[in-house]
């Protein structure tokens, strides 16, 4: 079994390799309406055949897609992060251009070696390969591949500024319609947010914010987590229910970025003189969901669960504790021998009329 950050990258790169398999398989029928039967290509006249054609331009296809998406998501995400959208656009460009050329020249001469079988000379071999190059049809099939890597690039950036589950769920029409569903929600909030950014200054609080948002990343990846909103340094992050549920992910997920935050430690002090401390209050229960908006449009859940774990988030301060979740939560969860929870009593939250009993838990 791949774990939630390998699915989560499967998920990521599949889509260029399906988006550039499909443009290949629309390139080749282009250039078969065009061509119709002959056995050649009439300005260069290179050898043509539909079927080699095509899974010559599918294999090409596939290893850019799958070329494509692995730089797009282990090198590139890292390596260009605080670089602006012209500038790696631009890089991108370059670095795909060489990677293009260097496919269809490779590709290429692999076809005229085995069209041949190796009984003819060099020249025959490699005749071919400089006609293709030199000629306005490798600049045609050149241009229509940048077209595709620029759409590409564009779903790429995409996904990261919305989220890759709010576009699958655009193209899948998820919540075209209003629907009820069964979730988890994690309010986390930065403790002295307002005395850290009035000691840092507001520039150096919002690269504050920046590491400490994509520090928390791996933990909500790895414990199958959606970020569902940021609101200024508070971040809201939700579960579909078994997922919420299953290995207690819900609650892990918060002492997974706690440990990281340790790790960090030292290096949020040098940076920034201040290391950010956070606490959370976790819900669950049904909720409905749906697309909202005219001009923008989100997915927007609304129900008592948000309120509930918002208002228990506000009461750890007055507890002294940093996680606190519902007692429905702790019914459910197996916190057994990993964890210590501590019943805190019944409390009245502001917006609701019942009582509410909750708990704090810790690591042992």
């Amino acid at each position: 079994m791949l774990s939630p950050k390998r699915v989560r990258l499967v998920k990521k790169i599949k889509p260029h390799i399906i988006f550039f398999l499909f443009g290949g398989l629309l390139y080749i029928f282009i250039e078969r309406s065009t061509l119709g039967n002959i056995d050649h290509y009439p300005e260069t006249g290179n050898y043509y055949n539909f079927w080699v054609s095509l899974y010559t331009v599918l294999f090409q296809s596939f290893i850019l897609g799958l070329i494509f998406g692995i730089l797009e998501e282990y090198i590139f995400k890292n390596l260009l992060q605080k670089k602006t959208f012209l500038i790696k656009l631009i890089l991108k460009t370059l670095l795909y251009g060489v990677i293009i050329f260097v496919i269809a020249i490779i590709s290429s001469l692999i076809l005229n070696i085995w069209r041949v079988n190796l009984t003819r000379s060099d020249s025959d071999v490699i005749r071919p390969v400089v006609n293709f190059t030199v000629n306005f049809s490798f600049l045609i099939a050149l241009s229509y591949t940048f077209v595709l890597i620029g759409i590409s690039l564009f779903y790429s950036e995409m996904a990261d500024y919305i989220g890759l589950r709010a576009i699958t769920n655009f193209f899948t029409g998820k919540y075209s319609k209003s629907k009820v569903e069964d979730r988890a929600f994690m309010f986390l909030d930065m403790k002295s947010s307002t005395t850290i950014a009035e000691k840092i200054g507001h520039k150096q609080y919002y690269q504050l914010l920046n590491d400490y948002y994509r520090d928390m990343t791996s933990a909500i990846v790895s414990t199958e987590g959606e970020i569902y909103q940021y609101v200024g340094d508070e971040i809201v992050v939700s579960w579909e229910y078994k997922k919420g549920i299953k290995d207690n992910n819900c609650v892990r997920c918060f002492f997974l970025i706690k440990d990281q935050m340790e790790k960090r430690s030292l290096s949020y002090q040098e940076k920034f003189g201040v290391v950010p401390k956070f606490k959370a209050g976790i819900h669950c229960g049904q909720v409905t969901a749906g697309s909202v908006g005219v001009i923008k449009k989100e997915i927007l859940f609304t129900g008592d669960v948000l309120n509930t774990a918002a208002r228990i988030q506000s009461k750890c301060n007055e507890e002294r504790v940093d996680l606190l979740i519902s007692q429905t939560l702790e019914a459910i969860l197996d916190l057994g021998n990993k964890y210590e929870v501590q019943a805190k009593g019944a409390f009245e939250l502001r917006g609701r009329d019942q009582m509410i009993d909750l708990f704090s838990v810790d690591q042992i």
